[in-house]
């Protein structure tokens, strides 16, 4: 069995500088926690979850940790109230990153099972990916989201318990491999016990994601033989012969 995670943010996609997403966020955390001008997003959070980066920034106005968790299950349906609302100003802003679709094909036609590792709350990456076509390739059941965690590193373990629920058989160590472009997303993987790929396309640099020693780094996911060569390789593959 091979399991490959995509992050979203960065990896499959990105902003191209209007903020519709961060906007959205910012609105609907200060509607239902009614602290308006007190909240801000927070700058480091590339690689963070949804509920982490509402939490932190709740904190930071002084919001008690109780408290901060009952509004985030407001904040989660609000959230996703003003990206709906805001669709085609986010359709207009989102860029599929060069070879994104050809790779996402291309494994699904070696019959790769492919999901979600992702910050995002789920309904927001079901929103975001189905804007742009890129749904289709992805299994959406047996991923692991911001909606299930505020700790990153504490998502692949729901992975592998879907995957057992769904196919019977939970992934064995090295067959989950994690494909994302920020050090979060290498911690989360190797927190994980899996394997992690990162690419170069986000805000993190080559040499910063070489600090944190992923498997392999990919500059971009341009090279589709490359790429799949690549995710092949450390997700141990069942059958050799479609490495080639």
């Amino acid at each position: 069995m091979s399991i490959v995670l995509w992050d979203i943010d960065g990896t499959l996609v990105r902003g191209k500088g209007g903020r519709v997403s961060v906007n959205a966020f910012t609105r609907a955390l200060r509607q239902v926690s009614h602290l308006q001008e007190q909240l801000t997003y927070p700058e480091n959070a590339a690689g963070m979850t949804d509920r982490g980066i509402a939490l932190q920034a709740l904190a930071a106005a002084s919001v008690d940790e109780t408290q901060a968790q009952a509004i985030l299950n407001e904040f989660s349906v609000a959230y996703l109230v003003e990206m709906e609302a805001d669709k085609h100003k986010l359709l207009a802003d989102l860029l599929v990153l060069p070879g994104v679709p050809q790779a996402l094909q291309a494994l699904h036609s070696r019959g790769v099972t492919q999901s979600l590792l992702t910050g995002n709350l789920k309904p927001i990456a079901e929103l975001k990916l189905g804007l742009v076509d890129l749904a289709e390739y992805l299994d959406f059941e047996i991923g692991a989201f911001g909606s299930d965690h505020h700790d990153r590193n504490c998502l692949v373990p729901y992975v592998r318990e879907r995957v057992a629920q769904k196919f019977g058989q939970a992934p064995r160590p090295g067959e989950i491999v994690v494909v994302g472009d920020t050090p979060r997303d290498i911690a989360c993987a190797r927190a994980g016990d899996a394997r992690v790929i990162a690419v170069c396309t986000g805000n993190s640099s080559r040499e910063e994601l070489l600090e944190h020693k992923p498997d392999a780094l990919l500059e971009d996911l341009r090279d589709t033989d490359t790429v799949v060569r690549t995710i092949l390789r450390y997700s141990s593959y069942s059958d050799p012969a479609l490495i080639v």
